[in-house]
């Protein structure tokens, strides 16, 4: 299996959960960019956000690890540092891009970038056995208590 590229979102509702240890499940490489760690690790101790502790470990340990993409351009509809996610999953090639944002998940599979949102690789983990039903029903309740994601959302993904 190849790799999986994260962007902020993700990896801070990974955290908040304190479900950082699902990524290994899915992929032995997670990457992302280096804004990603300067978003959710250094901005993150600044402002005092205990999960940036966590994900810095993550950092660390080499969980998850980064490095830029070659392309630097920014695409229409997202952020630079959107852009430059969508790049890195294209250079890696990666399974997918992991996120939590509509516009960016739009913008990644217009782009020819497999992508899904948190809550569906919870629940894709679920379904290959390496999670509880339990337990992803439990962390479906944590993103719903940080507003991650909306109630109607995460039914109509329990249906599928």
């Amino acid at each position: 299996m190849g790799p999986i590229v994260i962007d902020s979102s993700a990896l801070i509702t990974l955290a908040r959960a304190d479900a950082l240890f699902l990524l290994p499940l899915g992929s032995r490489e997670i990457w992302t960019i280096p804004e990603v760690y300067q978003e959710t690790v250094e901005a993150g101790l600044a402002k005092g956000y205990p999960d940036a502790i966590v994900i810095q470990k993550c950092f660390q340990d080499e969980m998850v690890c980064s490095r830029p993409p070659r392309n630097r351009e920014k695409l229409s509809g997202v952020s630079s540092t959107d852009s430059r996610v969508i790049f890195l999953a294209e250079e890696l090639s990666a399974v997918f891009l992991l996120v939590n944002d509509h516009a960016l998940l739009r913008r990644a599979e217009e782009y020819g970038v497999p992508a899904q949102f948190t809550a569906e690789y919870v629940k894709q983990l679920c379904e290959h056995g390496a999670l509880s039903r339990r337990r992803m029903e439990s962390l479906f309740r944590v993103f719903l208590e940080c507003r991650r994601y909306s109630e109607e959302f995460l039914n109509a993904l329990m249906m599928r």
